[in-house]
């Protein structure tokens, strides 16, 4: 009989567990020090291995031959369990089985020495569905069970179970596997079950796994199954409903380019795939945030969530650290709307537009790319003055400006302010708490040598308590520790938007002169 590969490969000892090690070593080491406890929780998102944990838990405690911690696979006891024949180690499904009359037959089946093993173990998977008579009916039971018996509750949602059944119980938190992880062993799989897939199609069904490893597993086998021979890259794509990097990077190449038509016409023939507008979302997001890491941090990546690192890095080099700053925090507060969106796809042809015309959103964002826009103009030279053709002598004093404000901006691209804000926010984090927290909530930015940080009129109190002398020397000191020299800080209220823009123009070009785009 087929067996579907989430069970086929479902891990049989400890060393097969993937993205589980701080527990893994835990149980390992009180088995082999003999200190088992009598009551287990396991929490964490489905997939992550919480029941395949404890069935293995439950063969190392009655293994025959243990070694190391871990059970043999091969005495008459690990035998047993691995096919569910003995009645030592019972899996409850407490969805299905929450009542107080559920857990009494428990409780007196408890009593009653095991058959064939030394412990008798209780998996009680999705705990949190027991009903409230049901968990007090358990609850003596779970303090002092027999010395026999051992129980471990499983549960998506550790928030819902009753503080008098946390308290005693060894809790143990299950993460989301990494994607390499899961790629690595899906990679694993294939190779063993003869299965022909691209390396780019692993890594998209790993990144649409969510952490989850039975899910990835389980979009593996559909996968599999879609067609014979080798599954490319756009097969995956097909299947999951996702876009491919081809039709994410031309989207984005048409926004960064200004060309609105090209733009929606791109997006609308993404749409026309059938493609889900929620993992299109996660795909651009992911793509976007990628390129703005790796732009701030270089090649000290933690980990790559959309396409391969190389592909990130030749595409990134194209576009500015302002643009895709915007275009990430757009796509990520849009995520959070669509979901109540009357029309979920105007909303996201707004998002497009607004990022292609920063001048019809009025948000930092927008501004500091359209304060971008006009940096980039004068370097060209488009920016001119209507005395400029009457008066020649003020040529001279314009090329002066330009080559001015070149200068103030090499002076502070010296400084990369988004890696050494980061690195400050980090040292804070763990040495003053409460500065990291009250800095989290301004914009920093460079001017005339100095960094000033920025807050709304709502964060006054803020910028009053940063302002002290004692908060502000000591941010200025872990500034100091990362660049490697004194740089003041200002913290103040930002000016409106529409101010904040004629100041910047004024700034170029001086008071009382008339700019015009040409």
């Amino acid at each position: 009989m087929y067996q579907s590969l989430y069970r086929k490969y479902r891990p049989k000892s400890f060393s097969e567990v993937v993205g589980q090690d701080h527990i893994v070593r835990t149980l390992r080491n009180q088995i082999k020090m003999g200190r088992i406890g009598h009551a287990y929780l396991f929490t964490g998102t489905r997939g992550t291995g919480k029941t395949s944990v404890a069935k293995i838990f439950a063969k190392a405690v009655n293994c025959l031959n243990p070694k190391d911690g871990e059970p043999c696979n091969s005495c008459e006891v690990c035998q047993a369990i691995n096919t569910g024949t003995t009645m030592d180690v019972l899996e409850i499904d407490a969805a299905s089985n929450n009542s107080v009359n559920d857990v009494r037959e428990l409780r007196e089946s408890v009593i009653y020495s095991p058959s064939l093993t030394k412990y008798k173990v209780y998996i009680i998977d999705e705990v949190h569905m027991l009903s409230t008579g049901a968990f007090n009916a358990l609850l003596k039971t779970l303090e002092e069970p027999p010395r026999h018996v051992i129980f471990i509750l499983a549960t998506t949602e550790p928030e819902k179970l009753p503080d008098t059944i946390l308290s005693r119980c060894q809790r143990f938190d299950f993460k989301k596997i990494p994607t390499k992880q899961i790629a690595q062993n899906l990679e694993r799989i294939c190779q063993d079950s003869g299965i022909q897939i691209e390396q780019n199609g692993i890594r998209a069904i790993a990144l649409y796994g969510n952490g989850s490893m039975r899910d990835a597993i389980s979009l593996l086998e559909q996968c599999a199954s879609y067609k014979e021979g080798l599954i490319t890259y756009e097969d995956v794509c097909e299947i999951l409903g996702v876009a491919n990097e081809e039709m994410l990077f031309s989207l984005l190449d048409h926004i960064y380019e200004k060309d609105a038509v090209a733009s929606l016409q791109q997006l609308d023939k993404i749409l026309s795939y059938g493609i889900d507008l929620g993992n299109f979302l996660r795909s651009f997001t992911y793509m976007l945030r990628d390129m703005v890491i790796y732009k701030t941090g270089g090649d000290e990546l933690i980990e790559i969530l959309y396409g391969d690192q190389e592909t990130i890095k030749a595409k990134s080099q194209k576009y500015s650290i302002g643009f895709l700053t915007n275009a990430l925090e757009k796509f990520t507060v849009l995520q959070r709307e669509i979901r109540y969106a009357v029309s979920p796809v105007t909303l996201l042809e707004l998002t497009i537009l607004r990022l292609i015309r920063p001048e019809i959103s009025y948000d930092m964002g927008s501004l500091i790319a359209r304060i971008e826009e006009l940096e980039e103009k004068i370097n060209k030279g488009y920016v001119v003055t209507k005395e400029e053709s009457a008066k020649t002598h003020e040529k001279d004093e314009l090329e002066k400006k330009v080559d001015a404000t070149k200068e103030a901006k090499e002076e502070r691209e010296e400084i990369d302010l988004g890696r050494v804000w980061l690195e400050v926010k980090g040292i804070l984090k763990k040495e003053r708490m409460m500065l990291y927290t009250f800095l989290e909530k301004g914009v920093p930015h460079l001017k005339d040598g100095k960094i000033v940080v920025e807050y709304s009129e709502e964060d006054a109190l803020l910028v009053e308590q940063l302002g002290r002398p004692e908060n502000k020397d000591f941010i200025e000191g872990v500034v100091e520790k990362v660049v490697k020299k004194r740089i003041p800080i200002e913290f103040a209220l930002k000016k409106s938007e529409e101010d904040l823009l004629i100041k910047q123009v004024k700034e170029f070009f001086g008071d009382g002169i008339d700019i015009e785009i040409i």
